[in-house]
Protein backbone atom coordinates (compact mmCIF):
# COMPACT_ATOMS: atom_id res chain seq x y z
CA UNK A 1 0.00 0.00 0.00
CA UNK A 2 2.54 2.40 0.77
CA UNK A 3 4.78 1.76 -2.22
CA UNK A 4 1.95 2.37 -4.16
CA UNK A 5 0.91 6.07 -2.11
CA UNK A 6 4.33 6.53 -3.29
CA UNK A 7 3.89 6.31 -6.84
CA UNK A 8 0.89 8.03 -6.27
CA UNK A 9 2.77 10.88 -4.86
CA UNK A 10 0.96 10.72 -1.79
CA UNK A 11 3.96 10.12 0.63
CA UNK A 12 7.99 10.29 -0.45
CA UNK A 13 11.46 8.85 1.19
CA UNK A 14 10.00 5.72 1.73
CA UNK A 15 12.05 3.87 3.77
CA UNK A 16 12.13 -0.10 5.91
CA UNK A 17 13.09 -0.65 9.34
CA UNK A 18 14.88 2.07 9.98
CA UNK A 19 16.37 2.20 13.88
CA UNK A 20 16.47 4.81 16.24
CA UNK A 21 18.79 5.55 19.45
CA UNK A 22 16.97 5.61 22.56
CA UNK A 23 19.48 5.45 25.12
CA UNK A 24 23.25 5.36 24.26
CA UNK A 25 25.50 1.64 25.23
CA UNK A 26 26.72 2.59 28.92
CA UNK A 27 30.60 2.17 29.22
CA UNK A 28 32.81 1.84 32.67
CA UNK A 29 35.87 0.84 33.54
CA UNK A 30 36.33 -2.93 35.04
CA UNK A 31 39.55 -4.51 36.29
CA UNK A 32 41.36 -1.70 34.28
CA UNK A 33 39.34 -2.28 30.86
CA UNK A 34 36.99 -0.41 29.44
CA UNK A 35 33.84 -2.57 28.91
CA UNK A 36 30.07 -2.05 27.91
CA UNK A 37 28.24 -2.34 30.93
CA UNK A 38 24.56 -1.97 29.15
CA UNK A 39 23.95 -2.43 25.79
CA UNK A 40 21.86 0.31 23.29
CA UNK A 41 18.51 0.75 23.40
CA UNK A 42 17.28 1.21 20.04
CA UNK A 43 13.60 1.06 18.20
CA UNK A 44 12.98 -0.64 14.64
CA UNK A 45 10.42 1.39 13.10
CA UNK A 46 8.62 -0.49 10.39
CA UNK A 47 8.29 2.41 7.81
CA UNK A 48 9.35 5.66 7.77
CA UNK A 49 8.13 8.31 5.21
CA UNK A 50 7.20 11.45 4.44
CA UNK A 51 3.72 12.63 3.79
CA UNK A 52 2.87 15.12 1.01
CA UNK A 53 -0.59 16.07 2.02
CA UNK A 54 0.05 17.25 5.95
CA UNK A 55 4.24 17.79 5.14
CA UNK A 56 5.06 16.04 8.08
CA UNK A 57 7.72 13.04 8.69
CA UNK A 58 5.67 9.87 9.63
CA UNK A 59 6.99 6.59 11.65
CA UNK A 60 4.69 3.37 11.31
CA UNK A 61 5.18 0.82 13.28
CA UNK A 62 2.39 -2.40 12.64
CA UNK A 63 1.52 -3.78 16.07
CA UNK A 64 -0.47 -6.74 16.07
CA UNK A 65 0.18 -6.75 19.77
CA UNK A 66 1.94 -4.10 21.94
CA UNK A 67 4.21 -5.23 24.35
CA UNK A 68 5.14 -3.62 27.62
CA UNK A 69 8.28 -3.02 25.85
CA UNK A 70 7.15 -1.49 22.70
CA UNK A 71 5.03 0.85 25.40
CA UNK A 72 8.45 2.09 26.82
CA UNK A 73 9.91 2.86 23.40
CA UNK A 74 7.38 4.33 22.18
CA UNK A 75 7.25 7.12 24.99
CA UNK A 76 11.04 6.86 24.49
CA UNK A 77 10.91 8.29 20.88
CA UNK A 78 8.59 10.91 21.78
CA UNK A 79 10.68 12.19 24.64
CA UNK A 80 14.09 11.32 22.85
CA UNK A 81 13.20 12.24 19.18
CA UNK A 82 9.85 13.87 19.50
CA UNK A 83 7.94 11.49 17.62
CA UNK A 84 4.99 10.15 18.22
CA UNK A 85 4.50 6.62 16.21
CA UNK A 86 1.68 6.04 13.70
CA UNK A 87 0.12 2.61 15.14
CA UNK A 88 -1.28 0.41 12.37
Amino acid sequence: VLELMQKQGLISGLQKQVVYSLIPAQYGVVDGKKKCLERACTYRADFVYFDERTKQLVVEDTKGCKTEVYKIKRKLMLHEHGIRIKET
